[in-house]
């Protein structure tokens, strides 16, 4: 079932008219105001890492995905693999933008080969 804040919208899976009333519940907030995560707000409490794909795929990083993601890749030498810290910014929010309508690798794309990107050879 769709539901939409305006009563003109028409449902993505039907077509019909979303334009039942339907009643919106808050939940009540449970966490202590004493931790820093209560301060921070917003659904994800406390400090998180991410994993972030090249088809691209968002994940919470535990040792569990980790190993799924090795495994799914068929990784045999974890010493092979390489860590890449990059910064986002504006010029590479576009490059992003950019390659995820023209390659299914966009992250690989836009950071391991930078170079040959802009160029536009691959």
């Amino acid at each position: 079932m769709c539901y939409a804040n305006d009563a003109t919208s028409t449902c993505p899976s039907c077509s019909h008219a979303m334009n039942i009333p339907a009643t919106v519940v808050n939940p009540t907030n449970k966490v202590s105001t004493s931790s820093a995560a209560a301060i921070e707000g917003g659904y994800v409490k406390g400090v998180v890492a991410y994993t972030l794909m090249d088809d691209p795929t968002l994940t919470a990083m535990s040792t569990i995905s980790s190993i799924t993601t090795l495994n799914k890749f068929n990784v045999q030498q974890v010493d092979a693999l390489e860590e890449k810290v990059v910064d986002v910014g504006i010029n590479e929010g576009v490059e992003i933008l950019t390659a995820s309508l023209q390659s299914k690798t966009v992250l690989t794309s836009v950071f391991l080969t930078q170079k040959t990107w802009k160029t536009g050879s691959k």
